[in-house]
């Protein structure tokens, strides 16, 4: 009798023991693991329709209009009630943004957002940090597929489309190019794709056909400096020289040549030079010469080979080198680039020394820091040009603010 009681007793402790431990690992394989992505149950995707159709169904789904290209996505299913899960696409903060059950997404929709492995997604749930967490956390999130990759979309590669660009740059960058039916539109801008804060006072409108383009220039003389003779130099804020000074009116035209968007020719001419307006002549103070100026008068052919690619999943990115405007550039362009939670615009370029001294120009552009439309639409951030000063030496020429808003969406909708 007794046998029996110690025998049942000992399969009961054995029982138990294997039901808590079924039950442990249970538990454990609905815990959070960090370097897993697709266990996380509190996050943030910054989206982009091109990266997958899954973004555009959710915005169908939740009743977004028209579509948005670029949004923030959070997704909260960390309570086991159904009824306290739920989706945000803005910021989760504000009380305008859009809302909705986590239940009013299909399926389908659930398991590719929960699945979604990409650099693009920031786990939200609390998590412990140590002293190498404000080194590391940002190359944990980076993945080698996302620092280089070949462009999403068909337009990103097509010369006759190649114009539509919905960012609008305060100084200098691409034009603007508000598309009317495809390769037919209009692009603005103001200085040169080149150019960066306080460098010219150059702007220009075209319009585009089939990847031929004909506009003029002019100036507005307030986007660069201009000291004049009995002016005291402007110091860091900007300089009167290593500058381009437009005339009153010029024309230009150009073409991409249609085997893709990598090589374009262009031209400018001047109409009217217009009443002159130039600068104060600053000398180098070791060799006594004149710090140069690129005052437009004449003709000038231009060309340039560019590749366009994406880097931390940009919208628009490329490097390039050319001729423009009488002076050689090489550099690099990346819009909307997302690295460890952040959203920025980067430019750098060189412009090689021959009408103007030799420059080295960057500008970094931070957006996510509104709310609501202004979060993805907003970006600023500094801009600095370095080069040779009057002292011969090498240094900051000017330093100043840049800013971009993004007019719209022009996207083109993958498959749903």
């Amino acid at each position: 009798m007794k046998q029996n009681f110690m025998v049942k007793l000992f399969l009961l402790i054995f029982g138990l023991m294997v039901f808590s431990f079924v039950g442990l690992q249970s538990v454990n394989a609905q815990e959070e693991a960090s370097d897993n992505p697709a266990t996380w149950k509190y996050f943030r995707i910054l989206a982009r329709a091109q990266d997958d159709s899954v973004f555009i169904k959710v915005q169908d789904q939740m009743g977004i209009s028209p579509l948005l290209e670029s949004y923030n996505l959070i997704v909260n299913v960390m309570d086991p009630n159904p009824n306290n899960q739920y989706v945000v696409i803005g910021d989760e903060t504000d009380p305008s943004a859009v809302r909705a059950s986590w239940s009013q997404l299909t399926p389908d929709v659930q398991g590719k957002l929960l699945g979604w492995t990409g650099s693009n997604k920031e786990n939200l749930n609390q998590k412990r940090l140590n002293y190498g967490s404000v080194f590391l956390d940002v190359f944990k999130s980076i993945k080698v597929k996302d620092v280089i990759s070949p462009p999403r979309r068909a337009r990103d590669i097509r010369g006759t489309t190649a114009y539509i660009n919905p960012y609008f740059q305060f100084f200098g960058g691409d034009p603007v190019g508000l598309p009317l039916k495809g390769s037919l539109g209009f692009s603005f801008g103001t200085g040169t794709p080149y150019s960066f804060p306080l460098e010219t006072d150059l702007v220009g409108a075209q319009f585009h056909i089939l990847g031929a383009w004909v506009g003029v220039n002019s100036r507005i003389k307030e986007l660069t400096t201009r000291a004049k003779e009995n002016d005291a130099g402007s110091g860091l804020s900007g300089n009167s020289y290593n500058n381009i000074y437009a005339p009153n009116l010029m024309l230009n035209l150009g073409y991409h040549i249609p085997f893709g968007n990598f090589f374009e020719i262009g031209y400018h001419t001047t109409i009217d030079t217009g009443t002159p307006d130039l600068p104060k002549n600053y000398k180098n103070e070791v060799t006594g010469e004149i710090m140069p100026n690129n005052v437009l008068l004449g003709s000038y052919f231009d060309f340039m080979f560019s590749y366009p690619f994406r880097t931390f999943g940009s919208t628009r990115a490329k490097v390039y080198a050319g001729k423009y405007l009488g002076e050689t550039h090489i550099g690099f362009v990346g819009r909307e680039m997302r690295a460890a939670g952040s959203v920025f615009d980067t430019r750098i370029d060189a412009t090689l020394a021959g009408l103007r001294n030799f420059q080295i120009s960057m500008d970094i552009m931070i957006s996510q820091i509104g709310e609501g439309f202004a979060l993805s639409s907003f970006a600023i951030g500094p801009s600095i040009r370095l080069s040779k000063l009057t002292d011969d030496s090498f240094g900051v020429l000017t330093v100043a603010a840049n800013v971009r808003f993004k007019l719209g969406d022009f996207f083109d909708e993958v498959n749903k």
